[in-house]
């Protein structure tokens, strides 16, 4: 079962776009999942290798580019990790149809689908989700799946266990569903922040004002069990294809129906028990907000002397003489103050 604890029961993707290297899903195992392609080796490594190095033995499955179009050493690393790779094929459409493959506008799905890709182009950061719906199939009631951001995460321990020390970690017997991830609230709330403000705003112009006051759930990180994390992927692709943000209103992000779904109850309309995990509680630490260029100079500083939340060998702690995050999230944000250490000690 999940982390080993019986026999692995092995599935080959039945999907038109396989994992390369004949690879085949752990599907009685927890998975992690994301998209993650054009980055160079030292990317992969924070986030792979960092997952891997805490004893995860599961799945990590990522929609990447083919083989060929990796850079150099990516896919020996890839296939030595065992991360399930799918080259996933698509065509990109800028305003005035010059074709471009790395915008995040406008793409359409070109091998996903038997019958072809039926929606109209869409972000990557929208598409993710069908990748996600695809790969939730290979699974058993008993699996736990986490949804990542791949570039800007890296892991300190692993984000399935049970025990983290002082009765932290993952609780599967609890009554929660899903857990999302809150950014730090002093910093951020819906009302201060023109981005999310501007994302509900798709709905109307009333939402960000009837939301001002809540937290901002970041959609970078979704953690559940499985039919739970179908449910949402489902909710989510579904309120794409209705709402449309990107086609209104040139919206490139995911995090808007995140925010409103969740703030709105739709969620829990689906019957999923949810947890908001305010920033620092969670099995993931999102800690970009505590950077933010808007944040007042007085608010803000390193993470070490002003938050207080790394410890004497330099991990992330989830609050100042707290235990160690599992997961860190937009850790970039404090790139001048970690990317080295993150190199040197994190990246495997």
């Amino acid at each position: 079962g999940p982390n080993g604890a019986e026999p692995a029961i092995w599935r080959a993707a039945p999907t038109p776009v396989k994992p390369l290297w004949n690879l085949k899903h752990k599907s009685n195992g927890d998975a992690v999942f994301g998209l993650m392609f054009g980055y160079n080796k030292i990317d992969y490594q924070r986030f792979v290798g960092s997952l891997r190095a805490e004893g995860y033995q599961d799945d990590i499955v990522l929609a990447t580019s083919t083989e060929s179009n990796m850079k150099p050493g990516v896919a020996d690393y890839l296939k030595k990790q065992r991360v399930l790779s799918y080259p996933f094929g698509f065509q990109c459409k800028k305003r005035g149809g010059r074709r471009l493959l790395v915008t995040p506008a406008g793409c359409t799905l070109t091998d996903w689908y038997e019958g072809g890709d039926t929606r109209g182009p869409r972000p990557l950061a929208l598409i993710r989700y069908e990748h996600y719906r695809t790969w939730l199939d290979m699974y058993m009631p008993q699996s736990w799946i986490l949804i990542m951001d791949t570039r800007d995460s890296f892991f300190q321990l692993n984000p399935f266990s049970a025990d983290h020390g002082a009765g932290r970690g993952l609780n599967r017997n609890e009554n929660i569903d899903v857990h999302l991830f809150e950014e730090n609230r002093k910093v951020k709330r819906v009302g201060i922040c023109p981005f999310n403000s501007g994302w509900l705003g798709c709905w109307g112009r009333d939402v960000p004002k009837r939301f001002a006051n809540n937290s901002v759930v970041c959609s970078g990180s979704t953690l559940g069990h499985h039919a739970a994390v179908v449910t949402y992927a489902e909710t989510m692709i579904g309120e794409f294809d209705s709402q449309q943000c990107h086609v209104s209103r040139g919206t490139e992000s995911d995090q808007g129906y995140h925010n409103y779904l969740f703030h709105t109850g739709k969620f829990a309309e689906k019957g999923l028990r949810i947890r908001a995990n305010p920033q620092g509680q969670g099995v993931v630490n999102t800690i970009g907000a505590m950077n933010g260029f808007r944040v007042p100079a007085h608010m803000k500083g390193p993470l070490d002397t002003f938050w207080k939340i790394r410890d004497a060998q330099g991990y992330i702690l989830d609050y100042p003489g707290g235990p160690r995050s599992p997961v860190v999230h937009q850790w970039d944000r404090f790139g001048k103050e970690l990317k080295g250490w993150v190199d040197r000690v994190i990246a495997k």
